[in-house]
């Protein structure tokens, strides 16, 4: 069994989580956000026990949820459940590929693109199918519709991909550079966040202008 992580190591990732789920913006046209938490959720998954990482993710989530976005307390309760099968999911299948946690090989072998893109793609579809779902029955429409609308378009599926391969990142830095790696992961959201508002605010000028 992979060993429980260090009460910093612990720490660490749950700060990263926590400000991960605060960098968050619109999506255009207003249907929906997207969080740097599913790029921190993804290094967790990856590094920590499959137990903690569901833990780790899904309270920093619930905690966003209230602190920043003023969820009502159902939709926390949800978005943590979400959370938690998203990367519960996830991490069974990285594992049953990979035989065990994470590594730099892992992360960095090119024999290993197929396992983690197929993780990346798990967590992806687990999270937006349960999260389209719910809207769908909210606003009674076709789950079908919903999905491809809000997080299947073109953007939504680069979206997706850049906060996968932005958690790979994380996770290798964290297992090259340690606990020093959290001002080069800070720096890299920030600058990935900054370029993701300055295009939607490029996409609605244009849209509003048609």
């Amino acid at each position: 069994a992979q060993p429980a992580p260090a009460l910093l190591e612990l720490l660490f990732w749950v700060l990263a989580n926590v400000l991960g789920e605060a960098l968050w913006l619109a999506t255009p046209r207003g249907r929906g956000y997207v969080s740097m938490g599913t790029a921190t959720n993804f290094a967790t998954l990856l590094l920590l026990p499959t137990p903690v990482a569901i833990l780790v993710s899904a309270g920093a989530g619930a905690f966003a949820d209230v602190a920043f976005r003023h969820r009502r307390w159902y939709k926390v309760l949800f978005n943590a459940a979400v959370c938690s099968v998203s990367v519960s999911a996830t991490a069974r299948v990285i594992r049953g590929f990979a035989g065990g946690p994470a590594d730099l090989n892992l992360l960095l072998s090119p024999l290993h693109v197929s396992t983690l893109g197929l993780g990346a793609l798990t967590l992806f579809l687990t999270n937006t199918w349960l999260v389209s779902g719910a809207i769908a029955l909210e606003r009674v429409e076709n789950p079908w519709r919903v999905w491809r609308t809000c997080f299947a378009s073109n953007f939504g599926l680069l979206a997706g991909g850049v906060l996968s391969l932005l958690g790979l990142f994380f996770a290798a830095l964290f297992i090259a550079w340690g606990y020093m790696s959290a001002f080069a992961a800070v720096a890299t959201a920030y600058v990935v966040r900054d370029g993701y508002r300055r295009y939607v605010d490029t996409v609605e000028r244009t849209q509003a202008a048609s």
